[in-house]
């Protein structure tokens, strides 16, 4: 098959130039078009799961949690006549931009007034005379903090801090281009800092905006230290300029390719898809080192540059497609994780993973059918004097030292079986921010000074309308916002409860004491005023009710923030506040399900106790059978135990479900806050599974190429070893367990078991050779493919070593972690392989593991992975 893939390639050359040129073209062009910023920081849960329904129900009814971006400043100097004009000025030009929604500061603020006269409530704005003849400063500053509503949510005077709150049309930023509205803001603001002292920046679209931009630059940024890397190396590998650019070739297609497929497919750069880019040039390089080293080889040998070029496709075609394979393999895991992120990255990632065996398999033996034949310099690195003392190194271990070998990888596995132990797994929405960015101080300082940065939201279903205004409600409301004004975790809320307390308050002459619950017998005298009233204003300066209420579904929201925390803390908070919640409003419902529980096995004579012990309950039923009818209603009003007769109806069971279901007042916990943690914890779960499910597939590739069980358990052992050392690493330093962690598991076994085909292939074509000399094939395979293994390992320790420079911890982790598994990987399948392999002998080399399906190899004319070396060289191209 192979010879005549040969033969297509190079008797085709310069189409295929053209198709790949045309289609570089093509992805370069959706490149350009299509990438899009994925800013929506912190969602990972997929549309079907409990926590992200109940979110998008939530932004249906109530819009985006975290459209605020909020400007902080120190106060002290705020309530002069300057400062306070210029503080409006700078609310005024940033409402100029288009985006901007709304602005609330306390140079925006309302007071609402009772004009008894008409008997309804005029909104006044606090600040309208810029002359201030109307208000001094100081009447201002005493207005403001006679209305409690706005203490804790506006200023902190005990941290001497105010905040501006700017509203943005979430179009704007879920858009690239238009979510530079941002930015602009910041600067405007920036350029007040001589009045104000130093500005900080937070909310939701301050860190999707900024930390977007540098997803994107950071992707330019490892995308040339990517290249810089491994052209040093191929430079130092070759001592040829002209080797180097052709490699270059192969990997700025893939580039293109990776980034237009992106694109094309309608995805969007997030931190995980912008490590695909220099991902293509860390896995391509090893494939043209393969290439380039059989053909240099072959080129030795016979000196014809068309049979070398032919030949380097036939006899390597195979093996490289399987390392390619075998890496996409690893990485189509995350295709199941029903991650909507995770499973866009594993279809890009897998895919551009064999476009780039594609592209190299063609484009490098074209090119070079084009160059000049190598001369002899070009040959040099084939002597082989470089790795003797390597190689020579690691023979000596196998064969004399195996106890030795044996005791390390005991010490070490068990060492890193205690340290899994001390993993600690976290993922609050800002851990991969290091410590000293200014985002992360300045998320910081809001959550001092207010008590939370990330939107934390309460829905209450209550079901039926007449339940909004009642005094039970609005108790068990204020009750749940008292609970937790005092918990550190959680900054002031707002309610409708606190709406009804500024109407109470205004009535009565905005009388600070009079900031409470509307009593009985004001509600009759308030009815006028709240039925002519709505307090939206125009560009924001106060709280419409529509932000708190949804009438139309019963439900109201109670707003908040909270410190950012780990995804496991949040989960336990979340837990303890809805039994505490539904405990509140719900008082009653352990002893309904106990009395139903009771109904449901067939004692009918708790019937009685659950519907006339719950006037509620009993309403609800009744209204189910009257079904609208007045008639039927009023005959239930007038004899209760009418009802008695439906009990052996069928269906009654379910009406009466029905009936108490609809007593309870429903509370979902939901916002930023809440799906981050669930979503931080369902994909530690889901990319466990698709590392089993690596592990599995891989296995199973390896048994058809092997067809051997017990050489894939063999196998195994030295590419599962470097797992669970990285484990143990994580452990013992106190890197924490989170998806961009555990990313690296899955990823690295995909890559470090090509080392392990390699070995076994060129073990197993040594076995036919010399007629089972077990030791003799073992020492040959080491020959033959150790230093490959150890110069490709090299490639991708450096290429997976640029992420450390991110300034992201996540990344930064994955990059030491990946290079640190790739490491150990290949000590493990030079050392212990081999080891392996001598010990059990001939338990394991079975006639089936010598007629494998197909060869990896070809038997003539093998690639002699040792003989590629670093030599000094002076000789220039």
């Amino acid at each position: 098959m192979w010879q005549k893939i040969a033969n297509l390639i190079l008797r085709n050359r310069l189409f295929i130039i053209g198709a790949i040129t045309l289609l570089t073209v093509f992805f370069g062009y959706h490149a350009m078009t299509g990438l899009k910023i994925d800013n929506k920081y912190g969602n990972m849960l997929p549309k079907s799961s409990p926590a992200q329904s109940s979110y998008l129900k939530f932004k249906e009814m109530f819009g985006e949690d975290g459209s605020a971006l909020v400007l902080c400043i120190n106060n002290d100097s705020l309530y002069n006549e300057r400062n306070f004009l210029k503080w409006k000025e700078l609310g005024d030009s940033i409402l100029q931009y288009n985006g901007v929604e709304s602005i609330v500061s306390e140079a925006t603020l309302f007071t609402i007034h009772n004009n008894k006269a008409e008997n309804k409530f005029e909104a006044k704005r606090i600040f309208s005379d810029i002359t201030f003849q109307e208000k001094s400063v100081e009447d201002i500053f005493k207005e403001i903090r006679r209305n409690p509503v706005y203490q804790n949510v506006l200023y902190s005077d005990t941290a001497k801090v105010s905040l501006m709150l700017i509203g943005i049309d979430e179009k704007y930023l879920a858009d690239q281009k238009k979510a530079d509205v941002v930015i602009d803001i910041e600067k405007v603001a920036a350029a007040y800092e001589p009045y104000f002292g130093k500005i900080r920046y937070a909310g939701l679209p301050h860190l999707r905006v900024i930390i977007g931009k540098k997803v994107i630059n950071e992707m330019y940024i490892f995308i040339g230290l990517s290249i810089g890397f491994t052209s040093l190396l191929l430079w130092l590998f070759f001592r040829s300029v002209r080797v180097v650019m052709i490699c270059n070739i192969v990997v700025f297609i893939s580039v293109v390719w990776s980034m237009g497929s992106i694109g094309l497919m309608g995805f969007n750069i997030s931190i995980l898809m912008a490590l695909i880019p220099p991902l293509m040039i860390v896995i391509g390089i090893p494939n043209c080192i393969f290439l380039l080293t059989k053909y240099h080889q072959e080129f030795r040998q016979h000196g014809n540059k068309v049979k070398a070029l032919s030949r380097v496709i036939q006899k390597i075609g195979t093996a490289t497609f399987l390392t390619n394979f075998t890496t996409a393999l690893g990485f189509s895991t995350f295709i199941f994780t029903n991650s909507e992120k995770l499973t866009e990255f594993g279809i890009v990632a897998s895919i551009n993973i064999i476009a780039v065996f594609f592209i190299s398999i063609t484009i490098l033996p074209i090119v070079l059918s084009f160059s000049k034949e190598p001369k002899y310099r070009h040959l040099k690195h084939l002597d082989r004097k470089f790795a003797n003392g390597l190689i020579n190194k690691i023979i000596h271990l196998t064969i004399a030292r195996r106890k030795l070998v044996y005791t390390t990888v005991i010490i070490v596995v068990g060492l890193s079986i205690v340290g899994l132990f001390k993993i600690e797994a976290t993922g609050n929405i800002t851990s991969d921010l290091p410590e000293g960015n200014q985002i992360l101080q300045d998320v910081e300082f809001l959550q001092d000074k207010f008590g939370g940065a990330i939107p934390f939201e309460i829905m209450i279903d209550y079901k039926a309308k007449p339940r909004l205004f009642s005094k039970d409600l609005l108790e068990k409301v204020e009750a749940v916002q008292e609970r937790y004004s005092a918990d550190s975790l959680f900054a002031k809320s707002l309610s409708i409860v606190d709406f009804i307390k500024v109407i109470n308050m205004a009535y009565y002459g905005n009388d600070p004491n009079q900031y409470r619950l509307i009593s009985s017998r004001d509600k009759l005298r308030l009815k006028k005023y709240l039925d002519n009233f709505n307090m939206t204003n125009a560009n924001g300066g106060g709280f419409s009710i529509k932000e708190l209420v949804d009438t139309s579904r019963t439900t109201l929201r109670i707003r908040t923030q909270m410190r950012d925390i780990g995804s496991y803390e949040v989960a336990q908070k979340v837990d303890s506040m809805k039994v505490r919640i539904d405990s509140l409003f719900n008082p009653g419902r352990p002893e309904n399900e106990r009395l139903f529980t009771l109904i449901k096995k067939g004692k009918q004579e708790y019937i009685d106790s659950l519907i006339f012990g719950n006037p509620s309950i009993y309403n609800e039923l009744t209204s189910l059978y009257s079904k609208g009818d007045e008639e039927k209603q009023y005959a239930f009003d007038m004899d209760p135990d009418k009802i008695k007769n439906y009990y052996s109806n069928k269906g009654f069971e379910d009406s009466l479900r029905l009936a108490i279901d609809k007593d309870y007042y429903d509370i979902q916990l939901t916002g930023t806050a809440v799906v981050a943690s669930e979503g931080t914890q369902y994909l530690v779960i889901n990319l466990f599974t698709s590392l089993l499910y690596a592990i599995l597939a891989i296995s199973i590739l390896m048994a058809i190429l092997f067809r051997s069980w017990r050489m894939v358990i063999i196998s195994l052992i030295p590419n599962l070893i470097p797992l669970l050392f990285t484990g143990g690493i994580m452990g013992w330093f106190g890197i924490p367990l989170k998806p961009s962690t555990l990313l690296v598991f899955s990823i690295a076994f995909g890559i470090s078991v090509d080392d392990t085909i390699h070995y076994l292939a060129k073990y197993r074509q040594e076995l036919k050779l010399k007629k089972f000399d077990i030791k003799q094939c073992v020492i040959l395979a080491i020959r033959e493919a150790g230093l490959g293994m150890f110069y490709t390992s090299i490639v991708l320790f450096c290429g997976f070593s640029v992420f450390m420079m991110s300034e992201f911890g996540g990344t930064k982790a994955l990059g030491l972690l990946i290079s640190l598994t790739l490491l150990v990987a290949m000590i493990t399948n030079l050392l212990v392989l081999p080891s392996l392999l001598l010990s059990l002998e001939k338990r394991i080399t079975t006639k089936s593991f010598t007629e494998p399906y197909f060869d990896v190899y070809d038997e003539e004319s093998d690639m002699d992975w040792d003989d590629l070396k670093i030599e000094k060289n002076n000789d220039k191209e």
